[in-house]
């Protein structure tokens, strides 16, 4: 019998979920090669309505849909109201009670996830997966020993915090955007940056050791930013709703691209792929209005928010609603504060 340590209840809870043996993973002595990869994809402030595979009749979705059509998706998941609780729960497999993550971890604050907390990716490495996360941190940077690449990645690229501009990467007139914990001055979209980086960490996958895959998109977070062309379909949208409606596309189509490049390197059919978001979205900005009908998500102690899994075992599966919650209710007082998470 396997004895699942608590930062791996996240990841076994879902493999159980779906009828998977976590002896595959977590088992000593257990095959690497027959261990499945992972890729663990969060968006930011998705909207719980807002994919058609929700019922969103104004925002298209096509691949995450197909995974949502081939997997299984949980209708009533609960995450924590603000975006760094949600990645310490992930991470640490733990209640903010535990963790100390009650907020928002914002830059140079002298905290972040505690040290004495064994992520997800270092039980995960230790089982002899290759880890990387493309994307957001959110935990913690003040110290070296905060950052990814000490909290068992092999791999970081992305941004530390929140909020940055699209483009520039800047935060407050600060770069946010590194390479490996280092500053990084690579040119472009950051939804595309992501995907960009995501396909080559697959790409270049190696030999037999499986990978863990974490990538948190900072996709659809505010600042609200989006290539021009991304907001030609939705002409029955205006201002605000439109902009986020061509980040939603944006980061779809960033996903496409992460299957495309599991298919052509021939490990889809062994990978568990899960999404989700890390809370609702905001309300709006001043008057208009960015999110959709979202009446589940309300609630101020957590935030119901859409996942899909799809794994080699659930592609045969049909659609299920299973309830996983994960919400703190000593958080309700950070509720207001999450415009600038």
């Amino acid at each position: 019998m396997t004895t699942i340590t608590r930062p791996l209840i996240c990841a076994g809870l879902l493999l159980l979920l779906l009828e998977v043996s976590a002896e595959r993973i977590f088992a000593a002595g257990a095959s690497v090669s027959a261990r499945p990869n992972i890729v663990f994809i969060l968006a930011d402030d998705q909207g719980y309505e807002d994919t058609g595979f929700m019922g969103s009749k104004q925002i298209r979705t096509p691949n995450l849909d197909k995974l949502a059509h081939d997997g299984a998706v949980l209708k009533s998941f609960y995450v924590q109201p603000v975006c760094s609780p949600t990645r310490a729960a992930l991470m640490s497999g733990r209640y903010a009670v535990h963790t100390g993550v009650y907020t928002i971890v914002r830059p140079h604050a002298k905290w972040g996830l505690p040290l004495a907390e064994r992520t997800l990716a270092e039980a995960l490495h230790a089982a002899g997966y290759e880890t990387a996360i493309c994307g957001k941190w959110h935990l913690g940077e003040f110290d070296p020993a905060y950052r990814p690449t000490h909290r068992g990645f092999d791999h970081q690229y992305g941004l530390w915090f929140g909020m940055i501009d699209y483009f520039t990467h800047m935060r407050d007139g600060v770069l946010d955007w590194h390479r490996d914990d280092k500053p990084c001055k690579d040119e472009g979209y950051s939804t595309h940056l992501i995907s960009k980086e995501a396909c080559r960490v697959i790409r270049e996958k190696h030999g037999d050791n499986p990978l863990f895959l974490y990538v948190p998109f900072n996709a659809v977070h505010a600042p609200l930013q989006v290539p021009n062309e991304y907001k030609k379909p939705f002409t029955s949208l205006s201002g605000v709703r439109r902009t986020y409606a061509g980040m939603v596309a944006a980061m779809d189509e960033a996903i496409g691209q992460i299957l495309t490049a599991l298919k052509d390197k021939g490990i889809l059919d062994n990978t568990l792929i899960i999404f989700s978001s890390d809370r609702r979205s905001i309300d709006s900005i001043g008057p208009q209005k960015i999110r959709g009908s979202q009446t589940p998500s309300r609630s101020i102690n957590s935030a119901e928010t859409l996942i899909t899994i799809t794994s080699p075992q659930s592609r045969s599966c049909k659609r299920t609603s299973a309830i996983v919650a994960s919400h703190n209710r000593n958080a309700r007082a950070h509720c207001k504060k999450s415009a600038d998470a």
